[in-house]
């Protein structure tokens, strides 16, 4: 029997969308071309793995992108226009919360993203933990931030199913016993689980 649903946040329960973000905040092609191909190509996830001061996170950013420092600072005193939540999410937790099913999110997210965006994210209260990449200083798919979830919050791996985007974090949980759905889409992902839930009570 499953009673435990663990989610990830982006692209999950959170869309991520830095491109739009800065489009609202009128960069320029030029300046939005510089953060993905420096900043949003890998150095943000890099990022989640560390926990960082938000003087560390602006200086890490301008390094990169040298000629771009207003546009590092303006972005991170906005940092809120790079994730919403999706119109499903709140319900979908809330549903699930209601039926009697511990809730769990395991994420990769950076130390002052998290802190800014997480205000947002109103689902955070019906759930009853979580392990965000940063406090852990590990991001999915290592084993240990999986484990520390595991073990912070007793979950019983073969009673777990965890939802993410992506299918090596998925096979990862798998490998640890959990159950796993790659997270494509709402409908996609909510049927798998409601079929997953139904053949194993």
């Amino acid at each position: 029997m499953i009673n435990t649903i663990i989610f990830d946040l982006g692209k999950v329960l959170v869309d991520f969308h830095p491109v739009e973000g800065m489009k609202k905040l009128g960069f320029s092609k030029e300046a939005i071309k510089a953060f993905e191909d420096n900043i949003f190509s890998g150095l943000w996830e890099e990022c989640d793995a560390k926990q960082m001061s938000d003087k560390e996170i602006r200086d890490c950013f301008k390094a990169v992108v040298p000629g771009y420092e207003q546009e590092v600072d303006l972005l991170w005193d906005n940092i809120t226009v790079v994730t919403s939540v999706y119109e499903y999410s709140c319900e979908w937790v809330r549903q699930l919360k209601e039926r009697g099913y511990r809730l769990y999110v395991l994420s990769n997210f950076g130390q002052q993203a998290f802190t800014m965006n997480s205000k947002m994210y109103d689902f955070l209260k019906d759930m009853d933990g979580m392990v965000v990449s940063y406090e852990v200083e590990m991001v999915k798919p290592d084993r240990g931030i999986y484990e520390c979830l595991i073990k912070k919050y007793d979950i019983v791996p073969e009673e777990a199913v965890f939802l993410d985007d992506r299918k090596p974090n998925i096979e990862k949980a798998r490998s640890l016993g959990l159950y796993g759905i790659v997270f494509e889409n709402y409908e996609q992902a909510r049927g798998e689980l409601e079929k997953l839930l139904h053949n194993m009570m």
